[in-house]
């Protein structure tokens, strides 16, 4: 499974790398530059067979990327999928205008419908190509690349996956003629339903980087003959908006998640076989589209640090807040690296707008002020904290960064010149006093609960006789908030006892000892975020 996995991301950069047949030579005017943030999920070199989630920012050409909208229809057989549609579909033609301003390709691929726009301009451009390599790289709708042979399909679908009460009659019933008008269709778009006439207009205009957006994520977006797949196997740098999506599934089928959920679900699955995934914010500059009925809590995790693989613990526990807890999960991802190119920044924050609860294990970072800026509000807006291990010293870089992303240097020039610091991080919001780590013994650290603590919500599971953590001791003390609460403590030789879980008056908790990459893949977080 695991060479399996491998090889397909490697064919999948590869082909991403390859000179396409019938590739014309590049304009001189590719267009603007456009920053897009991918977020994946990738092998482990640590763990085998686990997966990491990953950051990948790239910068596109607008002239050499395309959108394709995906059966974005008037109406649809089931009755909320069209609601859906109608919700989502103002939101993406903004993206759809931005993106055509910039001069990106806009194709509108509503299928079964080209017979509406037998004479429409767009749909003349999309007939004009049809080249035979591209056919020979394509295969029929449905058709599974190869790493995706032996994965598990993230849910079942019954019902054709109308999640109605009651259930709609007319089960996968063509009701649909053309694409819904709230999306323009303006001079320069292509219409098409066809993936070799897509695929031969790409080549023919040049075109290297593809979104897919629309309905249905599980079934024509992902299986199209201009789906996701075959745009992998074209060699295509290819990507799924995935807040621009909707999925088929009912919550009566395995594993009995909210539609909702079968959404992120879907998600996971497309990030770790086919290809990344992105959000609209890197195009209107705004926080990402959620449809009105989705009433899950969100948690945000915010994670960028290189020693306790928190890219991958982190994205396992919230795999398993999404099948038992119906909570949506966003990650804020910064590289884990402590030093090098890209160390001070994390993509995605926007998601803080929304968060009902925030997880912090970052190390050493500055950001951008108006990043900083997101994390500040959430704090100030009161609602829940858990900082985890390194949290103590997340923003406390250690000196002042130059916004171009340099060394440390001493604060010389315009506070505008330099990335922001949070050094007060530790002591205002976790309430810590973070002064170093006691050495790595091999006999571990033993955790135990205070006296009285046992019954304490936050323990619940704990068992009363402690643990032993092999991650080596903080040095927390005193701390410094007088409405901290010593759950735990931690003891090794021949020194003082350290405090563990510190509860912060009721929204705050800091979890200063666990390191989650050793300690068990959610111990550390489980119960906290459960009970708050």
């Amino acid at each position: 499974m695991m060479m399996k996995a491998i090889t397909c991301f490697t064919v999948f950069f590869l082909l991403n790398t390859a000179v396409l047949d019938n590739l014309e030579a590049k304009p001189e005017d590719n267009g603007e530059k456009m920053k897009i943030s991918l977020q994946k999920r990738v092998p482990s070199d640590l763990d085998e067979g686990s997966l990491i989630l990953v950051n990948d920012i790239q910068e596109w050409n607008s002239n050499e990327t395309a959108i394709i909208i995906c059966d974005m229809w008037d109406k649809h057989w089931c009755e909320g999928a069209t609601k859906r549609v109608a919700e989502m579909a103002p939101h993406l033609n903004k993206v759809v205008s931005i993106a055509r301003a910039k001069g990106a390709l806009i194709v509108h691929a509503p299928s079964s419908t080209m017979d509406y726009y037998k004479n429409h301009p767009g749909r003349k451009l999309a007939k004009k190509y049809k080249y035979k390599s591209v056919k020979q790289k394509m295969t029929p709708d449905d058709q599974k690349l190869e790493c995706e042979l032996d994965q598990d399909w993230p849910f079942e679908i019954s019902h054709g996956g109308c999640s109605d009460t009651p259930k709609c009659k007319d089960v996968n019933k063509t009701v649909w003629t053309r694409q819904i008008d709230t999306i323009d269709i303006l001079d320069g778009d292509a219409i098409s339903d066809s993936g070799v006439e897509v695929g031969s207009l790409f080549i023919k205009k040049g075109i290297k980087n593809v979104i897919l957006v629309g309905v249905h994520t599980n079934m024509c977006v992902i299986g199209r003959t201009f789906g996701l797949r075959n745009m992998v196997r074209l060699g295509m740098n290819v990507a799924l908006m995935r807040d621009m999506t909707d999925t088929m599934y009912d919550s009566t089928s395995s594993p009995y998640v909210s539609h909702f959920t079968g959404n992120s679900l879907i998600h996971e699955y497309i990030e770790k076989n086919v290809c990344p995934t992105l959000v609209s914010t890197d195009f209107t500059g705004e926080k990402q589209f959620r449809f009105k009925n989705d009433k899950r809590p969100i948690v945000a995790f915010i994670t960028a640090e290189s020693e306790y693989r928190g890219n991958q613990r982190l994205p396992e526990f919230a795999h398993e807040l999404l099948l038992t807890k119906n909570v949506n999960c966003e990650f804020a991802l910064g590289k884990p690296i402590m030093k090098g190119e890209g160390r001070h920044n994390i993509e995605n924050l926007q998601i803080m707008k929304d968060a009902d609860l925030a997880v912090f294990f970052i190390r050493r970072r500055a950001l951008e002020p108006e990043k900083m800026e997101f994390i500040k509000d959430y704090v100030k807006s009161g609602k829940p904290v858990i900082g985890i291990r390194t949290a103590s010293h997340a923003f406390d870089p250690k000196g002042n960064v130059p916004r171009e992303g340099g060394g440390i240097v001493a604060a010389t020039g315009k506070v505008d010149d330099y990335l922001s610091n949070w050094t007060e991080f530790d002591e205002e919001i976790l309430g810590g006093n973070y002064q170093g780590h006691h050495g790595h013994l091999k006999e571990g650290t033993v955790v135990s609960i205070v006296p009285g603590m046992s019954n304490h919500p936050l323990l619940k599971g704990v068992s009363d006789e402690g643990f032993t953590s092999p991650n080596w001791l903080y040095q927390n003390s005193p701390l410094r908030s007088p409405n901290a609460q010593v759950l735990l403590l931690g003891t090794i030789p021949g020194q003082p006892s350290e405090p563990v879980p510190i509860p912060i008056n009721t929204a705050m908790l800091f979890i200063p000892h666990w390191g989650i990459g050793t300690t068990g893949k959610s111990r550390a977080l489980r119960m906290p975020c459960s009970t708050l």
